[in-house]
This record gives C-alpha cells, sequence and structure tokens, in this order.
C-alpha cells in the first residue's frame, strides 16, 4: 500500500503547501511582489531544466521529482496572475448588467496573457520531454490546467461558493466576473463527469497487475490530481468551509491595526439614516476618531472637507472624524482605510436598497474578521412608510430587520439589534403601536426607539422586546402621540399638496434619500455631471439621480411630478431633490404616488445648497427622466 500512499500524500500535501506560499504571497504588501516573482520566475527557471532532466528517468524517484518540477512550473502561472504581472488586456470591472457573450469576452480580456502564457509554457514542457519515458510533469501540468479552467468557467457561470476572500485585493475587479445567483450550472455535472471518467482510467492504470513501480506511481500521482480536481469542484457548490484550509495564509492580508468596533447603520431609503449618522458623528467622545463609511458621503460635504479623487469621495469633519464613499471593493477598502486612519470606531451606512447580507459576509472574511472587535447593527425605521414598504418587499426588509451583529469573541452573544423608529411625530398612536408590534414580531429580542429627525426621545435604548410587558407599544405609541395629536399627516391624504412657505425641518429628511441615487448622471443643460453612477440596480429597483444645473420653471415641475407620479417614467417609489426656482430654493418630492413642493430656505450663512434630484422605483427610464428636467430648466 506504501506504493499508493505515499505518492498521494506527497502530491496532496505540494499541492496545498505550494498553493498556501502563493495566498500568502499575493497578501503582503505590493512593494514586495517584484521580489516574490523574481524568486518564482528562478523557481520556474530550475523547474523547466529539471523536468527536462528528469525526463530521461523512468524510476520512482524520477516520478516524483518530475511530479514535482510540474507543478512548480504551474505555480509561476499562478503567482504571475495573481501579482498583477502576466494578466490580460483589461484590468477593471466589467459594468453593472453586463451579460451573455459580451461578458463572457471581458472575462476572456482580464486573463488573454495568462492564459498564452500557460499555452506557451505547455509547449514548452512538451519540447523538453519529447520522446522521453518520463511524461509525469507534463501530464500533471495538464491536469492542473483542467482544474483551473474548469473551475474558472463554473464561478463565471454560477455556483454557491466564491471563495472571495482568496482573491487579492489589487484583483478585486476580477469580482464583477464571479456569479453567485445559482447554486449551480450546466457546466458543473459535466465537468464533474468528465473528471470522474479520467480519474477512474488513471486509477485503473496505476492498480493493473502489470504496472511497472515507475507507472504505479506516476498514474497515482496524475490520479490525485484529478481527484483533487473532483473535490474542488464540488466545493464550489457544497456548503462546507473549503476556504478554512489556508486561513494560514490569509494572515498576510489582515491589517496590523487594533480591532475596533463596527456599528452598521441599516435603513430602507427615505428613512433617515443620514440624520442619524451625523448624530451619531455628533456625539462620539472627543478623544476618539471615527471612520465612516457610507453610500454617498458627498452629502456630508457641507459638514467638512470635501475631495473627490479616483479611488472615490473622501470627506474630513472638523472634529478629526474621516468619511469615504462605499466602494465596490468593500473588502479592500475596508483594510485600506483601517491601515490610513487607525480609527476607534467604524460605522458603515449602506444603500437603503443595499443586500445586508453581502455586506456581512465581507466583514466575516477570514482577512477581515481579526481586525473587527464587534458588529452592531440599528436599523432606521420609517414610522410612516415602512408598513407600505414591508407589504411590498417583505423578503427584502425582513432581512434588514432580522439582520444580527457579531459578540467581541466568539463565544460572547451579538448584541441586539435598535430600532430606530425615525418620524415618529408624524404617525397616529394606533400606526405606531402596530409598526412596534410588527417589529417585535420580526426581531423580538431588538431594542425600540423612538425619534423625531433621527433624535431619540430616550437617552438610551429600550431593553430588549421579548423582556419588556405587552403593554410597553401602547405606551411608546402615546408618548408619541403627545406630540403627533395637532400635525396633519399628508402621507394619508389621496390628492396633490404643493406646500408653500414650508420649512425644511417639517419635512422628513432629504439627504436620507439623497444618499441612495449613488452619484449623479451626466448631461447638458438641466442636469449636469457628477461622480459616481447615476443608476444602481438591486432587487427590481432602480436608483437614478442627477445634479440639477440652473433655475427650474415652476408650473413646468410641478408638471413633470404630476407625470412622473403616473408612471409617466416607470413606477416611481420615492422621488427626493432639490432645485433654484426663480430667486429661491425648493425642495420636492414624491412620496407614495403623491408629489408635493416646498419652498426651502437654507439660512443666510449656509450658502447655495446642492442642486440634485434622486429618484428609485421600478422599471425607472432614467434617460427620460434626465430629458424631462433639463427641458424643465430650458424653459425658466
Amino acid at each position: 500500500m506504501a506504493e499508493y500512499a505515499l505518492p498521494i500524500l506527497h502530491a496532496v500535501f505540494v499541492w496545498w503547501f505550494a498553493t498556501g506560499v502563493i495566498l500568502y504571497l499575493d497578501g503582503l504588501p505590493t512593494r514586495t511582489f517584484k521580489w516574490s516573482m523574481l524568486a518564482a520566475t528562478v523557481i520556474f527557471g530550475g523547474a523547466l531544466y529539471g523536468l527536462h532532466t528528469s525526463a530521461g528517468d523512468a524510476s520512482v524517484s524520477g516520478a516524483y521529482a518530475a511530479f514535482t518540477y510540474g507543478l512548480l512550473a504551474w505555480g509561476w502561472q499562478e503567482i504571475s496572475f495573481y501579482m498583477g504581472y502576466v494578466t490580460g488586456t483589461r484590468r477593471h470591472a466589467c459594468r453593472e448588467g453586463c451579460r451573455g457573450w459580451p461578458h463572457f469576452w471581458h472575462a476572456v480580456q482580464t486573463s488573454l496573457y495568462h492564459e498564452i502564457s500557460i499555452i506557451v509554457t505547455l509547449a514548452a514542457i512538451l519540447v523538453l520531454t519529447w520522446n522521453q519515458p518520463n511524461h509525469v510533469a507534463l501530464w500533471t501540468y495538464v491536469a492542473l490546467w483542467w482544474m483551473h479552467e474548469s473551475a474558472r468557467l463554473n464561478v463565471f457561470l454560477g455556483v454557491r461558493n466564491l471563495n472571495e476572500e482568496f482573491l487579492p485585493d489589487h484583483m478585486e475587479f476580477l469580482k464583477s466576473f464571479f456569479n453567485n445567483r445559482q447554486q449551480m450550472n450546466l457546466l458543473f455535472p459535466v465537468s464533474v463527469t468528465l473528471s470522474t471518467i479520467v480519474t477512474v482510467l488513471l486509477a485503473q492504470a496505476a492498480l493493473a497487475p502489470d504496472a511497472t513501480d515507475f507507472e504505479v506511481v506516476a498514474y497515482t500521482f496524475v490520479a490525485t490530481m484529478m481527484t483533487l480536481a473532483i473535490l474542488e469542484h464540488w466545493f464550489l457548490v457544497l456548503p462546507l468551509p473549503a476556504a478554512a484550509l489556508w486561513n494560514w495564509s490569509l494572515r498576510s492580508r489582515t491589517p496590523q491595526t487594533p480591532a475596533v468596533k463596527v456599528e452598521i447603520l441599516a435603513g430602507f431609503m427615505g428613512a433617515g439614516k443620514t440624520t442619524v449618522l451625523r448624530r451619531r458623528l455628533a456625539e462620539a467622545p472627543a478623544d476618539s476618531r471615527v471612520l465612516a463609511l457610507v453610500h454617498d458621503c458627498g452629502v456630508l460635504a457641507g459638514d467638512g472637507t470635501l475631495v473627490r479623487g479616483p479611488d472615490g469621495d473622501k470627506v474630513t469633519l472638523p472634529d478629526g472624524h474621516v468619511c469615504f464613499g462605499l466602494r465596490e471593493d468593500l473588502a479592500h477598502q475596508f483594510k485600506e482605510s483601517l491601515a490610513a486612519t487607525k480609527p476607534d470606531q467604524v460605522l458603515i451606512e449602506p444603500s437603503g436598497i443595499a443586500d445586508i447580507g453581502v455586506l456581512t459576509h465581507v466583514l466575516n472574511r477570514a482577512d477581515i474578521r481579526p481586525s473587527i472587535k464587534g458588529i452592531r447593527f440599528s436599523v432606521v425605521i420609517d414610522a410612516s412608510a415602512f408598513m407600505a414598504d414591508y407589504a411590498r418587499l417583505p423578503d427584502f426588509l425582513r432581512a434588514q430587520v432580522q439582520a444580527s451583529g457579531r459578540g467581541e469573541t466568539r463565544r460572547d452573544e451579538p448584541p441586539p439589534t435598535t430600532f430606530i423608529i425615525n418620524k415618529a411625530d408624524l404617525v397616529p398612536a394606533s400606526e405606531l403601536a402596530a409598526l412596534t408590534s410588527t417589529l417585535q414580531a420580526l426581531n423580538p429580542a431588538a431594542r425600540i426607539v423612538t425619534a423625531v429627525h433621527g433624535v431619540s426621545e430616550d437617552a438610551a435604548a429600550a431593553p430588549p422586546a421579548k423582556d419588556r410587558a405587552a403593554a410597553s407599544a401602547p405606551t411608546m405609541a402615546a408618548r408619541a402621540a403627545e406630540t403627533a395629536g395637532a400635525m396633519v399627516h399628508h402621507h394619508h391624504h389621496h390628492h396633490h399638496h404643493y406646500h408653500a412657505g414650508v420649512p425644511p425641518e417639517s419635512l422628513p429628511d432629504l439627504d436620507a434619500l439623497m444618499a441612495e441615487g449613488g452619484g449623479a448622471e451626466g448631461g447638458a443643460g438641466g442636469a449636469s455631471a457628477g461622480g459616481g453612477p447615476a443608476e444602481v440596480i438591486v432587487l427590481d429597483l432602480r436608483a437614478w439621480s442627477a445634479d440639477l444645473s440652473g433655475r427650474l420653471d415652476p408650473d413646468g415641475l410641478r408638471a413633470l411630478l404630476d407625470e412622473a407620479a403616473r408612471g409617466g417614467f416607470g413606477t416611481v417609489d420615492r422621488l427626493n431633490g432639490i432645485a433654484r426656482v426663480g430667486d429661491g430654493w425648493v425642495r420636492f418630492r414624491i412620496v407614495e404616488g403623491r408629489p408635493s413642493v416646498a419652498d426651502l430656505d437654507p439660512g443666510p450663512d449656509a450658502g447655495d445648497p446642492e442642486a440634485r434630484v434622486v429618484a428609485v422605483g421600478s422599471a425607472l427610464d432614467g434617460a427620460r427622466l434626465r430629458q424631462a428636467f433639463e427641458g424643465c430648466a430650458s424653459r425658466a
């Protein structure tokens, strides 16, 4: 049995260890890459020489040597690609929504030179071992090539487990070609079946009674590599922690900074997250530094200094806190920001239509988890809109309110989620009681705080809902009703209102929805260029935004809002904006199909606000919306 067991153990160990070394080197600072690449190239040259000299040695030791040389030759292909030296013609992410053959061709472009290098090296190995009895190096290289190409195609077509934590930060753009929208694809069974057939044939050859000692070891080596290929494919679709095999290699990617506490400030669009974020920053201890990663830090530009750079927006606040706009490469941004700012606390405010599961998955990656002391969830709830939104998007909002944080250690229970019921003064006591009961049912362990304009009525969160008496909801509702009794709740009117002379603080927070649009759409006339994408599509919702230049015609603006509310530009779930009209400013909005316009007084010392519009809905026609606002401006 030793003639089979020893080559199997040798193959598995060398493959596992070499993979870990490459992952470790890829995670080191980029300044070390030239030295790693130089060493790898020297080893590569030695491997080519070694497999040439061992090609004529048809002994057991010759088989061991040839296998090792073939695997080292393959290792150069991997390290040269993931360090960015031999990649392709494309080094940026594919745009959102790209599908089909164009998407496939873009994926090919990212590794075109890498694939050519693999083929050239294969040809070199073929020449170096031509007419020689020992082809173990050649077939080892071919088996690794098969593993590589088949796994890449399956990841592109769709599998459950992508193991994104293994991707180096500087290669984050490759994630746009990863697909986990399905558990398995049609190529997967073909890949596994072909690999299994080849493995069985190789095993039969190794077990053949007339096989020589060399043939036994040679066939066992290649059969082992094909078996590893099969396991690697199953790891892509089965719920197994395969990545734990190489967790040791990810230590080079862990930021060398003290672990920090993280608070995720979630909530559906328009709930008022930006207002709560501002309060969190204002209430931070004077001797601490907060790092805020938010969907759009441009809304905080008035509070500090905004710098737009190639890596996104950055706002430095007077008290030393730093805000960055969230990027697609969140894992890389998180580590990079921690190293640069060395904060005491991190606040993350994702878009209201972001997938919270994706965010928590990134924060629990093996290379990021050691940098986090604990994760706390706070969910901002729009008291006036949550029940209607929940009826329309139950699964999405249930995921938000049922998300849980993480304790400081693996043994600690996660801290309870905090619900901040914002705009509590805009709803009657009965509606607030119903909302509170719904939230208690969805997350019994959560703490509940009522708030007006993001300011909670309690200095601290209430005790867990599951420990409270059944009468607590009516009590909270009655407290809110004291301030709500004399107010008119415009959301429940079934006709249009065009408010005039209403102070901005009496309307729901505009910044909360402005942050959902991502960036601004470029265009002439009414919509001018801005930073970031103009349209973001999540679930069935499309977020569109544009900067507005010039003065808008008031009658044209009202007509535009009426048409948008009727569905003339698609189904508008929310629309919010600020614009100059005549000699003054207005803020306009559409909520629950009802448009409104109100005068806006920015104040004598505040300066001119940012003229901008954000719309969120399904099947939005962003191009026609932009044209409509441009036309509205041209008539002013």
